[in-house]
């Protein structure tokens, strides 16, 4: 089978979980012997010979600014998502008709929303996965109060409700619209009573874990992964340094605390002091750099669907420490046995303590952590099934 696969930013380098997961997508699609066309946006050189290892023919077409601007005010003036305007352009719109034409591709896949409005226009509903990924309804309705850029939380509280009424708009329309966690599955089905939700399916993200991990551990470094332009993680961060981070050094003062992720902007630039807090931005190689964290945390109050940062975390035998909020989406997460779940700041701080002056603890939970994801977490498995349609 021909699969084509359209989406809003070029796939390499992998600077964030939405670019490693599609291209587990691609590489399990591929694994299962279909051929895979790209049609992407980019924005800088891109590094096309290594995309075409993966995919067997690559497009693309350059982000206008322009067009960015002009798409963004008139899909928000005809109550459409801000995000499905900013990745909107007739040059993009022209190549994916072309594409349709000469490569006659049997299946699409829109990787996330704002790549569905060429499907429509193409009236491809009826042979297209949306891969929503997450409820992003949910992500904003979480928002309010968040730190982090001020420009991005004046857009999600706009955005939420468009969001909310364009993703029923897609369930409605689309034979399989993929989700990557139950809760936003059952989130969504709420939403709509129960009606029209045969579409969602459920494909958990996977990870991809080493055969040999890092023993070389040093006890004094944190981490916190994450793609920082997301406001999400950009407040994770903040709230770690301000409220959590200052309660450990009370008690361990040589800590260190190191923002690993890629983008990051101006108020998490900031942080970086030098001293203790460290803003790394990309890493060429993530695993290799966190490997010898003693201790990883996602502080995370706004989310949705499955968190990369708390897998690949785990995957290298980091014990983990995390909210509730983003434990709920992996159901194989148990508080003291394989992670830490902590809601408020005292005690979150204190589990972290507790792994910093416990060997044996930090042992456990290294062992129990990797045990996790490689028994339950593999792309192969979570990604099975994919490309069948449901209606």
């Amino acid at each position: 089978m021909k699969i084509c696969i359209l989406t809003p930013r070029f796939p390499l380098p992998e600077c964030g979980g939405d670019l490693l997961r599609i291209n587990y997508i691609a590489r399990y699609l591929k694994s299962q012997g279909h051929q895979l066309v790209l049609v992407s946006y980019v924005e800088e050189t891109p590094d096309i010979e290594a995309a075409e290892e993966l995919y067997d023919k690559v497009y693309t077409v350059k982000r206008s600014k322009i067009a960015t601007l002009f798409y963004s005010i008139l899909y928000i003036l005809t109550g459409r998502p801000i995000q499905c305007g900013y990745y909107y352009s007739s040059a993009f719109n022209k190549l994916f008709q072309r594409v349709v034409k000469t490569e006659s591709p049997d299946l699409y896949v829109s990787h996330l929303l704002r790549m569905v409005p060429f499907l429509e226009n193409a009236k491809l509903q009826e042979k297209s996965i949306v891969e929503m990924t997450d409820a992003l309804s949910k992500t904003y309705a979480l928002a309010n109060g968040a730190k982090g850029n001020t420009l991005l939380r004046f857009i999600y509280q706009i955005e939420k409700h468009l969001i909310a009424k364009y993703e029923n708009f897609v369930i409605k329309r689309y034979p399989k619209v993929v989700l990557v966690s139950q809760s936003d599955i059952d989130f969504l089905s709420s939403k709509l009573n129960g009606k029209h939700i045969e579409s969602l399916e459920f494909h958990a993200n996977g990870v991809e874990y080493l055969s040999e991990i890092s023993n070389n551990i040093d006890t004094k470094k944190i981490c916190f992964i994450g793609h920082m332009q997301s406001l999400q993680n950009q407040d994770a961060a903040i709230h770690f340094v301000n409220d959590i981070f200052p309660l450990i050094l009370a008690k361990k003062p040589d800590m260190k605390f190191y923002i690993v992720g890629a983008h990051p902007p101006k108020s998490i630039l900031k942080l970086d002091n030098g001293k203790n807090i460290f803003v790394t931005g990309f890493v060429d190689d993530l695993n290799k750099f966190v490997a010898d964290s003693c201790i990883a945390v996602a502080p995370v109050q706004i989310a949705a669907g499955i968190q990369n940062k708390v897998l690949v975390a785990m995957a290298n035998a980091i014990p983990v420490v995390l909210t509730p909020l983003i434990a709920k989406a992996i159901p194989e997460l148990h508080d003291e046995e394989n992670c830490f779940i902590r809601d408020d700041n005292q005690s979150f701080a204190d589990a972290c303590i507790s792994l910093l002056e416990n060997a044996d603890l930090r042992s456990k939970m290294r062992t129990q952590g990797r045990l996790t994801v490689i028994e339950h977490y593999s792309w192969q498995s979570k990604l099975e099934g994919y490309e069948r349609l449901t209606r």
